[in-house]
């Protein structure tokens, strides 16, 4: 049974939004802040030069951990109350960033980083649970665009605030700052948190059972990804991990279709509009590692930006990606969900098509329309996504259904980071190998950054295709109706929901 907020919930809901929007903020930065200290890392570990592969682990590892961790936290949430996952996530992250910053050694840095994602997996999904809770349904969009919008400026920023406080305090340092960071938030969701969050539900269990099976899938899937994006040497290997994913969510899929109390309710997906948030989720995911990773490459090689030069040429899309967030809450409760969600997705496939055109030397008004075009779409639609989701289910599946939004997402910017690394590198040895055919000669070094600026303004198009056809798979977002867990209606066949007084039958 679903209990609604209080009055003195509702009135203390925009303040539990800003405590839990830095909580997210701080546990979504982690994994990225040690970008820039990363060599720091590894000398300080005695990782010799002829193992700095090692050094992807320190990234993969937090974002193996965080995939693995969305759903089962997610759920755990739904069951165990939003409130205690949150604290608990919160603390198995300062938990596991006390253990960093001790690590001796790579291995148990690499654990430690994974037990650290355990926690910051949390905060997002079961956020995002309470913020819809606690605030009324008008300003419900506002709060749940103002957390997903620190989400997406956290992991931005991250290697912003690793330069600055890695150079200060040092690798080590930065862990601890989290615990500085992260205590005073725990104590403030402590105080206001207790009154907003959806109580436990004693009459539902957590399938763990079901998400062994999917952390293994995800695990799996997540090493053949990377693997494929590194290297075809050991296919056999990739392959192998591919088979056992498939396996294991097949045994998954099955396991939910039959418990009582499934860790993800499959059934939400017959809700059209819940498959396509999911699906163009993912594309975006997709489209905006594309945008990250190619831009810092393009303005440091090509247009030869040195020291913060590729950093602040990506803030500037960064800059409008947190305004994109918050606009696009704003507008969502206006215009709705389908039509902020196709003008996000046309902004953004608009930017990344102005980017594809970039020449050797665009001028500074294409780069910044160009940018700020990108970043607004980026982040225009997040609100609506993650409001279609949460309002297409029943309460008590708020978390868990918000987290497999983001491991769509998640796994998009794997598979994104996969493609870069293979496809990517198989056009560019294309064009050199072109270049080397026509003369020794001719193998210059402007030849070869032109070669490079050829590759990552194709790897734009291809992005940009990714958001058109994101754009017109939202046009089938426009249906209303919530897929609940209770039983069902005899006449109808349509499940009655455990708060029906919140619910309207689907209109497919």
């Amino acid at each position: 049974m679903t209990v609604r907020g209080t009055g003195a919930g509702l009135r203390a809901g925009w303040p539990i939004v800003i405590a839990l929007g830095f909580g997210v903020f701080i546990g979504g930065f982690d994994q990225t802040f040690v970008v820039p200290v990363l060599t720091n890392m590894l000398g300080d570990l005695n990782v010799s030069l002829d193992k700095l592969e090692q050094a992807s682990w320190i990234l993969n590892g937090y974002l193996l951990g965080y995939t693995v961790a969305l759903p089962l936290m997610g759920r755990m949430a739904d069951v165990h109350g939003h409130f205690r996952i949150f604290v608990i996530g919160m603390l198995i992250f300062m938990g596991g960033s006390v253990i960093v910053a001790l690590a001796p050694n790579l291995a148990i840095l690499t654990i430690a980083r994974a037990i650290t994602a355990l926690g910051g997996g949390a905060l997002v999904p079961v956020g995002l649970a309470i913020a819809s809770h606690s605030l009324k349904k008008s300003h419900r969009t506002m709060g749940i665009a103002a957390i997903s919008t620190l989400d997406d400026a956290s992991s931005l920023a991250g290697p912003l605030w690793g330069t600055l406080i890695g150079v200060w305090l040092g690798w080590r340092g930065l862990f601890w700052m989290n615990i500085v960071l992260a205590l005073p938030i725990l104590i403030l969701v402590l105080f206001l948190a207790r009154k907003t969050s959806a109580p436990p539900r004693a009459n539902e269990k957590v399938d763990y059972q079901g998400g062994l099976l999917l952390s293994a899938a995800l695990a799996a899937l997540t090493f053949a990804i990377a693997g494929a994006g590194e290297s075809l040497t050991n296919l056999w290997a990739i392959l192998s991990l591919y088979a056992a994913a498939a396996i294991f969510f097949a045994l998954f899929t099955v396991r939910q279709l039959r418990v009582e109390s499934p860790l993800i309710d499959m059934r939400m997906f017959r809700l059209r509009r819940i498959a396509i948030a999911n699906i163009v989720f993912l594309l975006e995911g997709m489209a905006l590692i594309t945008a990250l990773v190619s831009v810092p490459l393009l303005a440091d090689h090509v247009w030869g930006l040195n020291g913060a030069g590729p950093g602040l040429m990506l803030g500037r899309m960064v800059l409008f990606m947190a305004v994109g967030g918050i606009v696009g809450g704003a507008l969502a409760t206006i215009a709705g969900y389908r039509i902020t969600t196709l003008i996000s997705f046309c902004i953004a496939a608009a930017g990344l098509f102005a980017m594809a055109s970039w020449g050797s030397e665009p001028s500074q008004i294409a780069l910044w329309v160009s940018l700020a075009l990108a970043g607004l779409g980026f982040t225009l639609a997040d609100a609506s996504l993650y409001s279609t989701v949460m309002e297409g289910v029943e309460a008590g599946r708020r978390a868990s259904a918000t987290a497999v939004l983001q491991v769509w997402q998640t796994l998009g910017m794997v598979i994104g980071m996969a493609l870069l690394g293979s496809q990517g590198l198989n056009r560019f040895g294309e064009r050199t190998g072109e270049i080397f055919e026509q003369g020794v000669a001719n193998l210059t070094q402007g030849n070869v950054l032109e070669a490079l600026r050829q590759t990552l303004t194709e790897m734009f198009f291809i992005a940009a295709l990714l958001m058109v056809a994101a754009a017109v798979l939202s046009l089938g977002l426009g249906s209303n109706g919530t897929w609940g867990t209770g039983r069902k209606n005899k006449t109808t066949h349509a499940p009655i929901p455990a708060d029906p007084e919140h619910w309207t039958a689907p209109k497919e």
